[in-house]
């Protein structure tokens, strides 16, 4: 019964965390595109056009280059997490099946009566890792957006 309910609690949990990563794959292609669009106008100016918004404008990029660096820091720790997790629920079924084999078939029983243990201490221990860098990442979350309004407010200070 209780490689079922973990298998279950991995499952929510391996869906919040593919939500996670869809959310931030969108938010790093958004720099993405920021980057570009600031390297182009860079590209575009002539020496003519104000310093000050040469300046600007490559604050911007370089801004825009560490909150991806970032991002895609996080991006990998909730990789990470999910390989754990989805690791996790191949083990717990591994001993969910040797549980199986084991009542069934006498011949297999020593061996499956070993395996599951195994498997399910695997499993338990994949997880644990899994929501270790679930906490990591968290821990991360909010450093691209405290960079960002430290740099708006720096460009607000420097009007």
């Amino acid at each position: 019964m209780v490689p079922v309910a973990l298998i279950s609690a991995a499952s929510l949990l391996c869906l919040a965390f593919y939500n996670r990563l869809a959310a931030i794959v969108t938010r790093l292609r958004a720099f993405q595109r920021e980057q570009l669009a600031e390297h182009d106008w860079l590209s575009r100016v002539s020496e003519s056009t104000e310093k000050a918004d040469r300046i600007r404008h490559a604050k911007v990029v370089e801004m825009l280059g560490r909150q991806t660096a970032a991002v895609l820091k996080r991006a990998r720790l909730i990789r990470a997490t999910l390989t754990c997790l989805l690791a996790g629920i191949l083990c717990l079924i591994g001993c969910s099946f040797a549980l199986g084999v084991a009542a069934l078939f006498a011949e297999a029983h020593a061996m499956a009566k070993l395996a599951a243990p195994v498997a399910f201490t695997a499993g338990v221990t994949s997880f644990f890792i899994g929501i270790l860098f679930a906490i990591c990442e968290i821990r991360q979350a909010l450093g691209p957006i405290e960079m960002e309004s430290q740099f708006v407010r720096s460009l607000g200070q420097e009007d």
